[in-house]
């Protein structure tokens, strides 16, 4: 017991320590960015949008640990020969993020020069739906018996949707200068810029019975009526998957994604 006690103590005086040289920013802002994928040395893929982005430092000292995550949102892409735009599709989001350490350097009283590196993550997600019937009725006839043996059902107002996925992992830094105002309250212009080496893309199609209705009674059908229409290795919960595709390849992406925040630190 005395030695858990003193193992506590410790522990709390070391995160005294802590709390006293260290820093925590919380940061919000604007940006527009730039992604671009080659492929043998042709861009396949080329976005320019503008969008959020959020930012997390803590600070011992001047070096620590940084998090950030942005969106852009962009209203076109063009995947070599095929645009996705709007309003064929739901939603297109491209999310920038990262991970990794932080250094600060003091410049004069109300400037200082911050640098973020680390792991960057860059995903392209996009996706579409419509709705449609399903029909799984069948019926077998036996002539010479005079007998008809008939079932499944008839599901109305099925969402059938597409979902598409690009995920890249690579390495991110991000330049910044920051303007202080006050001692909570400071401004920051950055300039992201990441390499990916690594993607996975995925793309499902799949029915989604949610909202969909059964012809005949007009009720919404349940798990066990869905899972007796339809083969087991399809379905997963209530959703029918009728494509499904997923791998992992070399890409080549560069994002160039400057930024404009309000840091409050605490």
């Amino acid at each position: 017991m005395k030695k858990i006690l003193i193992l506590v103590i410790l522990i709390s005086m070391g995160g005294l320590v802590f709390a006293q040289d260290s820093f925590i920013d919380v940061g919000v802002g604007f940006q527009y960015g730039l992604a671009k994928v080659f492929e043998d040395g042709t861009t396949i893929r080329d976005i320019m949008n503008p969008g959020l982005v959020a930012t997390f430092r803590m600070n011992p000292g001047a070096i620590g640990f940084f998090g950030r995550i942005g969106l852009l949102f962009p209203s076109k892409v063009k995947e070599g020969d095929l645009t996705v735009a709007y309003p064929d599709y739901d939603y297109i989001l491209f999310v920038n993020g990262g991970l990794g350490v932080t250094f600060k350097q003091p410049i004069g009283d109300k400037m200082g020069f911050i640098i973020d590196a680390g792991v960057s993550i860059n995903d392209l997600t996009y996706g579409g739906s419509f709705k449609d019937n399903i029909d799984t009725r069948w019926s077998i006839k036996i002539e010479q018996l005079g007998q008809t043996y008939s079932g499944g059902q008839y599901f109305k107002n099925v969402s059938m949707k597409e979902t598409y996925n690009d995920f890249a992992i690579g390495l991110i830094i991000n330049p910044a200068l920051r303007f202080s105002f006050s001692q909570n309250i400071s401004m920051e212009l950055g300039m992201a810029v990441s390499y990916d080496f690594l993607r996975y893309r995925s793309y499902k199609f799949h029915a989604d019975f949610t909202h969909s209705t059964l012809d005949e009674t007009g009720n919404k059908p349940s798990s066990d009526v869905i899972q007796n229409n339809f083969p087991a290795g399809k379905l997963e919960g209530d959703k029918l998957i009728l494509e499904s595709d997923g791998k992992w390849s070399i890409v080549q992406q560069f994002t160039f994604i400057p930024s404009l925040s309000v840091i409050f630190s605490f």
